[in-house]
């Protein structure tokens, strides 16, 4: 029941990518978490991350606290992005999370694409980190680059 023009998501993306390289200096090969069910916050966030020049690392809400304690400390995660209803579910840590439906979260940032000279970011750079379930018993971060 809801719609979300193109133009919508990339002008939310580049606001949430801005807001994310000022605050959170995000950049080349930073791993950002995006703890978030799937819909429209979710896909506003792996494109901000990227535009901003980051990595994201997808964090299932329902994973069991221990899994997603594990990850967040593995990949050394500064910045968590998330809502309300899910953040919860996220363990204890030194980590900020980003409540996305907070209303002014990302008032007065520029909703112009960042430049991507400014990113520096290559195609040796990493896009996101993807946990397998690890033959081991411990999940593994697979690093994935552009």
């Amino acid at each position: 029941g809801q719609s979300l023009t193109y133009k919508e998501l990339d002008r939310r993306a580049n606001q949430l990518a801005h807001y994310l390289r000022n605050i959170h200096g995000v950049g080349p090969d930073k791993l950002v978490g995006v703890c978030l069910e799937r819909g429209f916050e979710m896909v506003i966030s792996i494109m901000g991350i990227l535009k901003a020049g980051g990595a994201y690392v997808p964090l299932d809400p329902s994973y069991p606290g221990s899994r997603l304690a594990y990850m967040v400390k593995d990949a050394c995660m500064d910045t968590v992005l998330t809502v309300s209803s899910v953040s919860s579910r996220l363990p204890e840590g030194e980590f900020t999370q980003v409540l996305l439906d907070e209303l002014t979260l990302l008032d007065g940032y520029s909703e112009a694409s960042p430049k991507v000279i400014d990113t520096a970011v290559t195609s040796d750079n990493l896009a996101y980190v993807i946990y397998t379930s690890g033959s081991t018993g411990q999940p593994k971060g697979v690093m994935v680059e552009h």
